[in-house]
């Protein structure tokens, strides 16, 4: 990704991020406030299912849904949902994908209103499909995604752009831009994944040798390249939608006359 792409990134996700705040639901004094995400875009049938509630049955999704933790989201095939879990933080579920919400948190300065963020928190599990997702250089504090499968934990922060698709067998990490951290689920392994690699991780895995040899770069392989594709995609509709946000007219409130 060239310079100008990612500072256009930046402005635009920043602009998004101060539009679109947030509805805060609950507190803890030092683990922060557990917030609901919010659906941008819906193409083909998603539904979700509220953790919360004994025995709820799956709903459609919609752009007035909003999301929380223990939710379950699962889209059919030909079908994608875009959304931003906390400011700062998108992702793009594909087509066949199930997700369940593990943690929606951010923890603020204070009262500060300038660099109010001090730290931004998302952790999904991913049962199948594919996740896209994009954090930018934005705001203040610390932030991070956590992508959770069987197989092992991918975390990203601020500045990546990554994909991660689980199948039965394999989970592939493709990193696009920045870098991620891959946890393997027994924790005999960590891997830092560099800009433009990816790596299959496969049930029964035995890694020897120098692990940075086990990286592949994206433009080696098909099935990687049209993956990285997508998610700079999604990452230019995140874009997209913050433009439209930063220019939307503001409705301002008419006083009628005593």
């Amino acid at each position: 990704m060239d310079d100008s792409s990612k500072y256009r990134r930046i402005l635009l996700a920043l602009s998004g991020a101060i539009g679109l705040l947030l509805i805060l639901s609950g507190c803890g004094r030092d683990g922060g406030r557990e917030v609901q995400g919010n659906v941008l875009s819906l193409r083909g049938a998603v539904t979700f299912e509220d953790g919360k509630e004994t025995g709820s049955h799956p709903q459609p999704l919609t752009i007035g849904s909003k999301l929380s933790v223990d939710d379950r989201l699962e889209t059919s095939p030909n079908s994608v949902a875009s959304l931003m879990l906390i400011p700062g933080i998108f992702i793009q579920i594909g087509a066949g994908t199930e997700i369940v919400i593990g943690e929606l948190r951010v923890q603020k300065q204070g009262d500060a209103m300038v660099n109010a963020m001090k730290s931004r928190l998302a952790t999904l599990h991913l049962n199948r499909g594919v996740i896209y997702a994009s954090l930018p250089s934005v705001g203040s504090g610390a932030c991070e995604l956590n992508l959770q499968t069987d197989l092992g934990t991918l975390v990203a922060q601020r500045g990546a752009l990554v994909s991660m698709r689980l199948t039965s067998e394999t989970v592939r990490v493709i990193c696009v831009d920045g870098e991620v951290r891959w946890s393997s689920a027994g924790g005999e392994r960590v891997d830092e994944i560099s800009q433009g690699y990816f790596r299959d991780y496969r049930r029964h895995d035995v890694p020897d040798g120098d692990l940075k040899t086990e990286l592949t770069p994206v433009t080696e392989d098909a099935g990687a390249q049209t993956d990285a594709a997508a998610t700079l995609d999604s990452a230019a509709a995140f874009d997209e939608f913050a433009l439209r946000v930063r220019n939307a007219p503001i409705k301002r409130r008419e006083v009628q006359p005593p």
